[in-house]
C-alpha cells in the first residue's frame, strides 16, 4: 500500500492562514520508508514553497479516511 505525507503548513507572516496539503509517496509501502523517503520529499516541498511554515506532518497510508490533524497551536 502506498503511503502519503499529510503536511499542515501556517503562512509565516499570517499564523491564522494555514493550508493542509497531500503529498503522494506511490513508491513507499511501508511507514519506515515513508518517514525516511518523505523527509526528502518534504525537504523539496520547503524549497518549493517558501514563505510558509510547517506546524504538522504525518505519514499515512493511502488512500485514507477522515485524517485528523491538528496544528502545533493545538
Amino acid at each position: 500500500m502506498p503511503y502519503v505525507l499529510l503536511v499542515v503548513a501556517c503562512l509565516t507572516g499570517h499564523p491564522a492562514e494555514c493550508r493542509r496539503q497531500e503529498l503522494p509517496l506511490p513508491q513507499i509501502t511501508n511507514a519506515t520508508g515513508c518517514h525516511l523517503g518523505g523527509a526528502v520529499r518534504l525537504r523539496d516541498w520547503i524549497a518549493e514553497n517558501n514563505g510558509w511554515r510547517l506546524t504538522d506532518v504525518r505519514c499515512l497510508p493511502a488512500p485514507h479516511t477522515n485524517a485528523r490533524v491538528a496544528s502545533a497551536g493545538n
